[in-house]
C-alpha cells in the first residue's frame, strides 16, 4: 500500500470513529415504546460527543431543548410531558440522530421487592398463580400497556445503565412480567383509561437495606456498612446498598407516579430494625424520584409457617408494618390474611395482591371516591365487663361475617398465656366484641397473631383484616 493510500485509511478510520463517538446513548429505560409520566419533568441524561451541541426534539413540543456534553461526553436535559397520550417520539441529536419511536405518556410505576414481587404472572415452577391463564392468553400488544424489568445485578459502586428494555404486553412478555405489578396495572390501565407503564425492579431473598444508598443508611447505626470493603460478596441481594447502586441508581431522572413494594419475609427477624428501615427508604426514593409526597403503597407479608405456623416471628414482623401504616405519610398497605400459603413462601393469590394495590392507588392516588382501599385495621379496643371491644377501621360500611362466630381470635389473662377466643361482630357497626368464660380480666387480645393462621374478618368490600396484638390499659 502507498502512501497515498494508508493516508486515506487512516482519514477514513478517523470518521469513522468520529461518527460512531457521534451517536448519542442513553440509558435503557430511555427506549423505544416506553411510558413517560404525564405532566412532568422528564430530565434525560446520556452520552455523546465530547463538548458537543445536543439538540432534545419532543413531537408533543414545537420547542428545541438544547445542552451541550461536557468534556467526558456525559450531557443532561429537562423535557416536560403533555398530558395522557401518545404516540409520540424523541430525536436526540449531536449531529447524528437518535430516535425514540412509539412512545406513550401516561402514568408510571415502579415496583420493587423481594420475590413475591419477582414472581411471574404464569408462577415459578412448581407454584402457580391461581387464575393467570386467562390473562396470559387475552393480554394485547396493541393495548397502552408497558412493561419494563431490570435485569437482576449489583454493584459496590453507583451504575449509570441497567439491562433492561420496554415491551408491549403481549403474552409472551406478560406471562414472564411480575404478577403482582401486572394485576396492578391491568386495573389501573382499565379503570383510567390512559397509558400505563410499569417499571419491575425487583430480586428474591433481597433484604430492605440492599435497595438503599450509602448516605441513607449511615444514619442507621445497626446497618454494618464495613462489609462494602469486601471484594466478594456470597449474598449481594442482601448487602446494604448493593441492588440501590446496580437497580435503581441508573434510573435517575426518570419520574414515576408511585411505587409499589412487595418485600420484608427476608428481614422477618428483625422488626425493630425494618421499622427504622422502612421510613428510611420510602424518604430516600422520595427524594430519588424528586417526589415529595410521592405514594408508596405496600403488602404485609402473607401468612406462611416459616419454621412453624405457631411461632410468632412473622406475626411480629406484620405488627410491625401494620405500625408503620401509621407511621409513615401518604402511604398504604395491603392486607393477605386471606392470601398465604401454610407451606409455600410464594402464595398463589397475586391477582388478589394486585388489585388490592390497585385499589389504594384508585381511591388515594387518583381520588375516585366511592372504591374501598383497605381492610378493617385495629383503631383500638377496651374491656367491657368480661368482654374485650375492638374498634376498626375501615370496617364503617359493614363487616363480614355478621351473625356468626369469627376465626382468628386470642385472649390472655394477666399470666400471659393465649387461648382461642370467642369473638362476634357487634351489628351493623365496626366493633368486634371478644371473650373467653374463662378470663374474667382480659389483658390482652390478638388477631391471626401466628406465622400461620387462618381468619375471616374482612369488610363489606370483601378486604381481609389484618393480623394485630393489643395490650388493654
Amino acid at each position: 500500500m502507498n502512501d497515498r493510500n494508508k493516508t486515506r485509511l487512516i482519514i477514513a478510520c478517523l470518521l469513522c470513529a468520529n461518527i460512531a463517538q457521534a451517536k448519542v446513548t442513553l440509558p435503557s429505560i430511555w427506549g423505544d415504546n416506553m411510558v413517560l409520566q404525564q405532566q412532568s419533568e422528564v430530565h434525560f441524561h446520556g452520552k455523546a460527543t465530547a463538548g458537543k451541541a445536543v439538540t432534545l426534539n419532543a413531537s408533543w413540543n414545537k420547542s428545541s431543548i438544547k445542552t451541550k456534553s461536557d468534556a467526558s461526553g456525559h450531557w443532561s436535559a429537562a423535557i416536560r410531558t403533555p398530558a395522557a397520550g401518545g404516540p409520540f417520539s424523541i430525536s436526540i441529536s449531536d449531529g447524528e440522530t437518535l430516535e425514540l419511536k412509539n412512545i406513550l405518556i401516561g402514568e408510571v410505576w415502579f415496583c420493587s421487592g423481594q420475590s413475591n414481587m419477582e414472581m411471574p404472572v404464569k408462577g415459578f415452577r412448581g407454584q402457580p398463580v391461581f387464575g393467570s391463564q386467562p390473562y396470559i392468553a387475552s393480554a394485547d400488544p396493541n393495548r397502552p400497556l408497558r412493561l419494563f424489568t431490570v435485569k437482576n445485578d449489583w454493584s459496590t459502586t453507583p451504575k449509570e445503565d441497567v439491562e433492561g428494555h420496554w415491551s408491549l404486553s403481549s403474552p409472551k412478555e406478560v406471562s414472564t412480567f411480575s404478577a403482582t405489578a401486572y394485576f396492578f396495572g391491568n386495573m389501573l390501565q382499565k379503570i383510567l383509561g390512559v397509558p400505563v407503564g410499569l417499571v419491575h425492579c425487583s430480586w428474591s431473598a433481597s433484604k430492605i437495606e440492599a435497595w438503599m444508598d450509602k448516605e441513607t443508611l449511615a444514619g442507621i447505626p445497626e446497618v454494618d456498612l464495613s462489609v462494602l470493603k469486601n471484594k466478594e460478596f456470597g449474598y449481594p441481594n442482601g448487602t446494604p446498598t448493593l441492588l440501590h447502586n446496580a437497580m435503581v441508581q441508573p434510573l435517575e431522572g426518570f419520574p414515576v407516579k408511585g411505587v409499589l413494594w412487595y418485600q420484608g419475609e427476608a428481614n422477618s427477624n428483625e422488626p425493630a430494625l425494618y421499622k427504622k428501615l422502612f421510613p428510611a427508604l420510602v424518604a430516600q426514593w422520595r427524594r430519588f424520584f424528586r417526589s415529595p409526597d410521592l405514594p408508596f403503597y405496600y403488602v404485609q407479608i402473607a401468612p406462611w409457617q416459616s419454621g412453624n405456623k405457631d411461632e410468632l416471628d412473622w406475626a411480629w414482623f406484620r405488627q410491625a408494618q401494620l405500625e408503620l401504616m401509621k407511621e409513615v405519610p401518604n402511604v398504604g398497605m395491603v392486607t393477605t390474611t386471606d392470601a398465604g400459603s401454610e407451606i409455600f413462601i410464594h402464595p398463589p393469590y397475586k391477582i388478589k395482591v394486585g388489585e388490592r394495590l390497585a385499589y389504594w392507588a384508585l381511591a388515594k392516588t387518583y381520588g375516585i371516591d366511592g372504591i374501598a382501599y383497605s381492610g378493617p385495621i385495629y383503631n383500638s379496643c377496651k374491656l367491657n365487663d368480661k368482654t374485650v371491644e375492638v374498634q376498626f377501621d375501615y370496617g364503617e360500611d359493614g363487616m363480614t361475617p355478621e351473625n356468626e362466630e369469627l376465626k382468628g381470635f386470642e385472649i390472655a389473662g394477666a399470666d400471659g398465656k393465649f387461648i382461642p377466643a370467642h369473638a362476634e361482630i357487634i351489628g351493623g357497626s365496626s366493633i368486634v366484641k371478644v371473650w373467653n368464660e374463662t378470663i374474667a380480666a382480659p389483658k390482652e387480645v390478638r388477631y391471626c397473631f401466628r406465622n400461620y393462621k387462618e381468619g375471616n374478618l374482612c369488610n363489606n368490600a370483601g378486604i381481609p383484616a389484618s393480623p394485630f396484638r393489643a395490650i388493654l390499659k
